[in-house]
């Protein structure tokens, strides 16, 4: 997969299948555009050319949203890549940029610089200057520069239109299991193992703590997950994000016990699938306390694991 950003040209791309949007999450719907445009591509033999914003347009329009991302952008191309998609272009997005009429963005970005054969959008698209375009926009435009517009229906699953900003709020109410069902693939972060407090080897229960990307959306509590490390893997794990109330944490922590395993992970990055929620954090009466409930936590966590093959 090819990942352009703001040096581009017509030259750079064969019958280029546009879809164009910010893909947080790259959830059902986006699927969806995605393999409607592998379908065009196909049949064009032209390539699937992914057109989104860095950083994203909420972090540039209204910082003081702090918005926080289902998919930050290493993880956004990732999910992309295992898709199949030929080409992403990560066009950077400033106030500049807002400036754009519907009319300039089209003429100056993806005419003259794509040339694409075909556009394929989402019902609620909008895009330009206030976001003074939309849809139909896009489609008239279409017309006047020579390539055409499909628009899909939204997808609806559970009676719910699938949507980036529907899953954040699943995260962060801690329904996993319900949120991957929309994104169609467990929800998960990538995190690099730090020096930590040890409490957990002090229990006997050693824990990886992590550091992750400051714009990944987290949900608190504790959790059934799936591990990954440079290709190796999976492993069966128990996470807690939280504060470790039990010793007057303050903080907002990441840490993760991977069951049967004692290797030194400090400096690698893993790759961290949410399966279940276990139960919230909570303080406990003393250190004792705390290490029985992780061991109940660990007997159900490979439980559950077992039973869907992991180990």
């Amino acid at each position: 997969m090819r990942v352009l950003s703001d040096k581009f040209s017509p030259k750079d791309f064969i019958r280029p299948v546009l879809t164009i949007g910010s893909f947080d999450g790259v959830h059902l719907g986006h699927r969806l555009l995605i393999k409607k445009a592998q379908e065009e591509a196909k049949i064009r033999r032209g390539e699937v050319v992914i057109f989104t914003f860095e950083p994203h347009p909420m972090h540039v329009l209204n910082p003081q949203q702090k918005l926080l991302l289902l998919t930050p952008y290493e993880n956004k191309l990732r999910l992309l890549e295992s898709l199949g998609v030929d080409v992403v272009i990560a066009y950077p997005f400033s106030h500049e940029t807002a400036q754009k009429s519907p009319e300039a963005f089209v003429e100056e970005v993806l005419y003259k610089s794509i040339r694409p054969v075909k556009v394929i959008v989402g019902y609620n698209f909008t895009f330009g200057k206030n976001r003074g375009g939309n849809a139909e926009t896009l489609r008239d435009l279409g017309d006047a520069f020579g390539f055409q517009v499909e628009v899909l229906p939204p997808l609806e699953i559970e009676g719910v239109v699938v949507s980036s900003s529907y899953i954040r709020s699943l995260i962060l109410q801690g329904e996993v299991e319900k949120a991957s069902r929309f994104l169609g693939t467990h929800f998960f972060i990538k995190g690099e193992v730090i020096h930590g407090q040890k409490i957990g080897s002090l229990l006997g229960l050693p824990t990886a703590n992590l550091k992750v990307d400051p714009l990944q959306i987290l949900p608190k509590g504790v959790f059934v997950v799936k591990v990954s490390r440079d290709k190796k893997g999976p492993y069966g794990g128990v996470l807690n994000i939280g504060t470790r109330p039990t010793f007057g944490g303050k903080e907002l922590s990441v840490e993760v016990h991977l069951i049967n395993f004692s290797e030194n992970l400090y400096g690698e990055k893993l790759f961290i699938e949410f399966i279940k929620k276990i139960r919230e954090e909570r303080p406990f009466e003393s250190p004792q306390a705390l290490y029985h409930q992780i061991k109940r936590d660990i007997d159900y966590a490979s439980k559950v694991l077992h039973e869907m093959g992991v180990f």
